[in-house]
């Protein structure tokens, strides 16, 4: 799989965008994006992993296409993502400002619709095989 597969979920401008406002390098905000978008792919798997969410938190799913779940998970979830992918904090802040912003860009998703104690997460589901 390709990261511009794994990236497909999010406009070039968001990305383009984050990365001038935090002042990280763009090439490294994208592979960092794809290498968690990879991670939620292979450990355990995206379908694992909302169904896991659903579980745990309230109104997980804030909208879902056949390529793409939008989702607002509690902060802890992306600290465990940035300690296991070993990402400083800035790249770190980068990654979730990437899928914050894309998720409030989703005209589907209600305004609001992220809790106040949430943060967004876009998951990149696979193509069926």
């Amino acid at each position: 799989m390709t990261d511009a597969t794994l990236l497909a979920p999010f406009d070039d401008t968001v990305v383009r965008g984050v990365a001038e406002t935090n002042r990280v390098d763009e090439k490294q905000l994208r592979s960092a994006l794809a290498d968690h978008q990879r991670t939620m792919r292979e450990n355990p798997g995206v379908e694992d992993l909302v169904y896991e969410w659903r579980k745990r938190f309230d109104d997980a799913v804030l909208y879902r296409t056949p390529e793409t779940f939008f989702v607002a998970v509690i902060e802890t979830v992306w600290e465990e993502y940035g300690t296991h992918l070993g990402l400083d904090d800035y790249l770190l802040a980068a990654v979730v400002a990437v899928h914050q912003e894309q998720v409030l860009r989703e005209t589907a998703v209600e305004s609001g619709a992220i809790g106040e104690n949430a943060v967004a997460l876009v998951v990149s589901r696979p193509s069926p095989q």
